[in-house]
Order: C-alpha cells, then sequence, then structure tokens
C-alpha cells in the first residue's frame, strides 16, 4: 500500500486546473465579478446619471410616449421642485448653507419625510428646528434605520452636550439609545 510520503504531489496549478474544470464551480462567477474595487465609483457615475436623467424631464418625455393621453399622470411641478429642494439639503456644504436651504423647503412643505435627509437638519441654526427634527426622526425610525447612524450619533451628542433645554437634552438621549 503506498502512504501519502509516497504519493506524486500536484502543483498548485493542477490543483486549480482541476477545480476550475468541475462541474460545482461552473456557475460561480470569477474573480473579476467578486472584485469590489471600482464598483463605487461605477456605482456613483451610474447615480450621477440617473439623477441628471430625472432632473432634465426626459423620463417624463419617454412616458409620454408609451402611454395614452388618458393615462398618462399629470406633471406635478411642485414635487420635482420637493425634490430639487431636497437634493439640495443633502448636498449643503456648511451649516449656513443647511439652514438657508432648509428654512425655504420648511416653508414651502414643512418638515421632510426622509429618514436619510433629516440628519441634515440637525445642523440648522435653530434649535426649534432641530427639536422638530428630532421628533420627526423619532417617528420615522419605527418605519426604517438611517443610513449613518454613527454620525448622526454623534450630531445628536453634541446637540445634547450644548442644549440650554431639558427637553432637547432628553429627546437627543432617547435618539441616542435608538441608534445606538
Amino acid at each position: 500500500m503506498m502512504s501519502d510520503r509516497d504519493r506524486p504531489r500536484k502543483s498548485w496549478r493542477e490543483i486549480d486546473k482541476a477545480r476550475d474544470g468541475s462541474s460545482h464551480r461552473k456557475d460561480r462567477p470569477d474573480a473579476s465579478m467578486l472584485s469590489r474595487k471600482g464598483s463605487g465609483r461605477s456605482q456613483q457615475s451610474y447615480r450621477a446619471a440617473l439623477d441628471r436623467l430625472f432632473d432634465s424631464g426626459k423620463i417624463a418625455d419617454l412616458v409620454d410616449q408609451k402611454e395614452p393621453d388618458e393615462a398618462r399622470p399629470k406633471k406635478d411641478n411642485q414635487g420635482e421642485s420637493r425634490i430639487k429642494m431636497l437634493r439640495k439639503i443633502r448636498d449643503a456644504g456648511d451649516r449656513d448653507e443647511v439652514t438657508k436651504v432648509a428654512d425655504a423647503y420648511i416653508k414651502q412643505f414643512d418638515l421632510p419625510d426622509d429618514i436619510d435627509v433629516l440628519p441634515r437638519l440637525l445642523e440648522h441654526r435653530d434649535p426649534e428646528v432641530q427639536r422638530q427634527t428630532m421628533e420627526r426622526m423619532d417617528t420615522l425610525l419605527d418605519e426604517s434605520q438611517p443610513k449613518r447612524t454613527r454620525a448622526i450619533v454623534g450630531q445628536l451628542k453634541m446637540i445634547r452636550d450644548f442644549a440650554d433645554d431639558q427637553e432637547m437634552m432628553e429627546l437627543a438621549n432617547k435618539l441616542i439609545d435608538r441608534l445606538d
């Protein structure tokens, strides 16, 4: 009987070749598809292209071509401006810009119901807007979780630490507990 030492060993190339030829590996994606390198950039470019497409209104033109007139939804300019203003809040650079854009949005539409836009309103200069934002976030957390919870927790801790109002501190603590 031949022992393990006496058997000729296969090289790694031979082992890989045997694996790649086996039937259980046929439906597995190749290594290039599994690689995450560069996928973030391509995803960002796809999203930017979609944003440009929606902002340009070309989607509505395509829908107009495909649907009969009576089935076509009416154009909602207010909805389009709402989306653009939400995007401006999300993309605002500093606290003053957030305050300016958020005030315009709130004046026209009230606080947004977007759990991922609301954290930007925590940067607002008016403590009353911050309080209302935290209350809205508290109700929306029952339905969904925001994407960047650690950053939001940091903002809430700063609000809690610098708040003069006991209610603001308690509300910030409540949200911190829910997000942690």
